[in-house]
C-alpha cells in the first residue's frame, strides 16, 4: 500500500511522482490536504488493487495522471469538486468496477479520458455540464450494462467516442444540440435494444458510426437534414425493422452502408438523388418483402 497521510501534510504531488513504481500493492490513499495531482504522478503504476479515491480537494485530474494503473479493483470516486478530467487521466485503468459518475462540477472530458477501462458496469451518466465528448473518451469500456444518456448540451462526438462499449441497453437518441459524430463513435456497442433516434441537426453520417450495433430495434429513421451516409455506417445493424426509408436528400452512399441489416422488413426506396449504388450496400438485406424501386 502507498499511503501519503502518515507525514507532515501533503498539498501537492508532483509531476512524474510515483511514475512506474509498479511493484506497489494494495490501495493508494491520496489524503485530504492534496489539493494538487501533477500530470503523469502515478503513470503505470500497475500494482494498485482496491478502490481510488480522488479527495474533494482536488479540482483538476491531470493530464495521464493515473495511465496504466490496470490493477485497481473497486470503485473510481471523481469528485463533485473536480472540473477537469484532462486527456488520458485513466486511460488503461481495466479494473474498476461499479458505476461510473461523472459529476456535474465537470465542464470537460479530455480525449482518452477513460480509455479501455472495460470493468465499470453499471449505467454511464454524462452530465449536462460537458459540450463536447472527445475522440476515443470512453474506447473500450465494454463493462456498461445500463443506459446511455448524451446530454442536450453537446455538440460533438468524437471518433470512436464509445468503440466497443458493448453494455448499453435501451435506446439511443441524439439530441438536437449535436451537429457531428465522429467515425466509429458507436462501432460495436452491440446490446442496444431500442430505437435510434438521429436528429436533424446532422448532416452527414460517418464512416461505421453505428457498425456492428446488432441490438436496436424498431424503424430507422433517417432524417431529411442527412446528404451523405458513409461507408459501413449502419454494417451488421441487424435489429432494425419495418421500411428502410432513405431520403431525397442524400446525394451519396459508401460502400457497406447497410450491409446485413437483415431485420428491415416491408419497401424498399432508392432515391433519384442517387446517381450511384456502391459495393455491397445493402448485402444481406434479407428482411425486405416489398417492392425495389431504384
Amino acid at each position: 500500500t502507498l499511503s501519503l497521510h502518515d507525514a507532515l501534510p501533503i498539498s501537492a504531488i508532483s509531476y512524474e511522482a510515483f511514475a512506474y513504481c509498479r511493484n506497489l500493492t494494495g490501495s493508494l490513499i491520496i489524503p485530504s490536504s492534496v489539493n494538487t495531482i501533477k500530470e503523469l504522478a502515478f503513470c503505470g503504476c500497475s500494482g494498485f488493487t482496491g478502490s481510488l479515491i480522488i479527495p474533494s480537494s482536488v479540482t483538476y485530474i491531470d493530464y495521464q495522471v493515473f495511465y496504466g494503473c490496470s490493477g485497481f479493483t473497486g470503485s473510481l470516486t471523481i469528485p463533485s469538486s473536480a472540473t477537469t478530467i484532462a486527456e488520458g487521466a485513466f486511460y488503461g485503468c481495466s479494473g474498476f468496477t461499479g458505476t461510473l459518475s461523472i459529476p456535474s462540477s465537470v465542464t470537460t472530458i479530455g480525449l482518452y479520458a477513460f480509455y479501455n477501462c472495460s470493468g465499470i458496469t453499471g449505467s454511464l451518466t454524462i452530465p449536462s455540464s460537458i459540450k463536447s465528448i472527445e475522440k476515443y473518451t470512453f474506447y473500450g469500456c465494454s463493462g456498461f450494462n445500463g443506459t446511455l444518456t448524451i446530454p442536450s448540451a453537446v455538440t460533438n462526438i468524437g471518433i470512436y467516442a464509445f468503440y466497443g462499449c458493448k453494455g448499453f441497453t435501451g435506446s439511443l437518441t441524439i439530441p438536437s444540440s449535436v451537429t457531428t459524430i465522429g467515425e466509429s463513435a458507436f462501432s460495436g456497442c452491440e446490446k442496444f435494444n431500442g430505437t435510434l433516434s438521429i436528429s436533424n441537426s446532422i448532416t452527414s453520417i460517418s464512416d461505421k458510426v453505428f457498425s456492428g450495433c446488432k441490438g436496436f430495434s424498431g424503424t430507422l429513421n433517417i432524417p431529411n437534414s442527412i446528404t451523405t451516409i458513409g461507408v459501413a455506417s449502419f454494417s451488421r445493424c441487424s435489429g432494425f425493422n419495418g421500411n428502410l426509408i432513405i431520403p431525397n436528400s442524400v446525394s451519396s452512399i459508401g460502400d457497406s452502408a447497410f450491409n446485413r441489416c437483415s431485420g428491415f422488413t416491408g419497401s424498399f426506396t432508392i432515391p433519384s438523388s442517387i446517381r450511384a449504388i456502391p459495393n455491397y450496400a445493402f448485402s444481406g438485406c434479407s428482411g425486405l418483402n416489398g417492392t425495389l424501386t431504384i
